[in-house]
């Protein structure tokens, strides 16, 4: 399958992609989906001749769509918010809502490349520190028999010029990608497909950070028994460096002051009779 582009990002979303039903977590509006209705939506965009991109939503990215109107922005236009991490999933329930499942990049990049060999999706994988997306696509070959990886490309760690834009673009269409991986890190990346659907001939492209680093061996994904109850921030935080440590350390609280607010509004909202809660 090769990438087309009859109509706009904003058509075919409006064509082919059902009414959402998303909950706003701090800054984010994330989406309320299983995993195999969101691989059900991917292959809606992947088919719709449109642009479309994807985010996935954790406690970082939550607290940047609080202060940063352009990262809210970025994911409220996106096709589909993903719920990546247990912060995400817990607020959720903490305001009424529960999400039927923890979708983090890591995780939805395996079942979507798994997913596409019986499709034919052609896979680009963009990002990473050098050396990284090669090494990245073929350790995914080895593990995804058929898996169709149609090019890699690693940016300088600086915006690219003009030239190179152009260059980057004639590149992933050339390779008539359908899916394109993007590891910018949050929130670079998100604000990246944002600026760039419709600027790029690809019909699907996810911000999906340390997936990168993870699957390539670079780092190391917390084991499974620590995915399965939602400690991997834990294990990202005490594994990742001083800098991971003292984000996270950060941000737990300001994440909880965040959602607790968030409550306090709903409920003096549903009290009052009004959208909002005066002080």
């Amino acid at each position: 399958m090769s990438a087309s582009a009859p109509q706009s990002g904003q058509e075919a979303k409006a064509a082919i992609v059902p009414p959402r039903d998303r909950v706003r977590i701090g800054g984010a509006l994330v989406d309320v989906v299983c995993a195999s209705e969101a691989l059900a939506r991917f292959d809606a965009m992947i088919a719709s001749g449109g642009h479309h991109y994807a985010c996935f939503c954790e406690g970082n990215l939550c607290l940047y769509a609080v202060r940063d109107p352009q990262v809210r922005e970025a994911m409220e236009q996106a096709s589909i918010v993903l719920p990546d991490g247990v912060a995400t999933t817990l607020g959720a329930r903490l305001l009424g809502r529960k999400l039927p499942d923890r979708l983090p990049g890591p995780r939805t990049m395996l079942d979507l490349c798994r997913h596409g060999v019986a499709k034919g999706y052609r896979h680009f994988f963009y990002g990473g520190d050098v050396g990284i997306a090669q090494r990245l696509a073929e350790r995914l070959r080895e593990t995804i028999p058929g898996l169709n990886v149609v090019g890699t490309y690693t940016p300088p760690f600086r915006p690219l010029i003009a030239a190179e834009e152009i260059a980057l673009a004639a590149q992933i269409e050339q390779s008539h990608a359908d899916v394109l991986w993007v590891a910018l890190g949050a929130p670079k990346q998100e604000l990246w497909v944002a600026s760039h659907q419709g600027k790029i001939n690809v019909p699907l492209m996810l911000a999906v950070g340390a997936a990168f680093d993870f699957h390539s061996g670079n780092r190391k994904w917390a084991p499974a028994w620590i995915r399965k109850i939602g400690m991997e921030w834990l294990f990202r935080m005490v594994t990742g460096g001083r800098r991971v440590f003292i984000r996270n350390a950060k941000n737990v609280p300001m994440f909880t002051w965040v959602i607790v607010k968030q409550i306090v509004a709903h409920w003096c909202a549903r009290l009052s009779g009004t959208k909002r809660c005066s002080s």
